[in-house]
């Protein structure tokens, strides 16, 4: 069973949004500079092994501290922000393409995922979420005579 992204309806517009994201990627919908609104979305990659899942997030400029992960109802989500960072000395900025404020992610785990030993680890602003999975007894075939 493969994890799968949850994505919550954001605005009101959810399914047109949806529409122009298949059409032009994630990108189209960058906030206006100063609009206060933050697109931040950090990068999550998903593995899988015989033993257990791992997903692992790069979260530049964080500390573990900035990070909170829940489990609710199957649903794993991983939540933190940046802050914005001021500095007035440095002058007025000219493009300010690094994204800043609160972010959130969310997965239905796989049945399999044995929830109570789920562990974490964060490092150099590397998130390492380790998913162990039950061992399933697979059953052998066996033939079954017709009376």
């Amino acid at each position: 069973m493969k994890l799968i992204k949850w994505t919550p309806q954001q605005s009101m517009f959810g399914d047109f949004d949806r529409m122009l994201n298949e059409v032009f990627g994630d990108g189209w919908n960058l906030p206006l500079m100063g609009s206060g609104r933050s697109n931040w979305v950090p990068a999550i990659d998903i593995a899988e092994s015989d033993l257990n899942f791992r997903i692992s997030a790069d979260l530049p400029g964080l500390s573990k501290k900035d990070v909170k992960i829940e489990l609710h109802d199957g649903v794993l989500t991983v939540r933190g922000e940046r802050a914005v960072e001021n500095d007035s000395d440095d002058g007025n900025f000219h493009r300010r393409e690094r994204s800043f404020g609160a972010f959130e992610r969310s997965f239905h785990l796989p049945e399999e995922v044995l929830e109570n030993k789920i562990t974490a680890g964060f490092k150099n602003g590397q998130l390492n979420i380790t998913l162990p999975k039950s061992k399933v007894v697979q059953s052998k075939g066996r033939e079954i005579k017709i009376s």
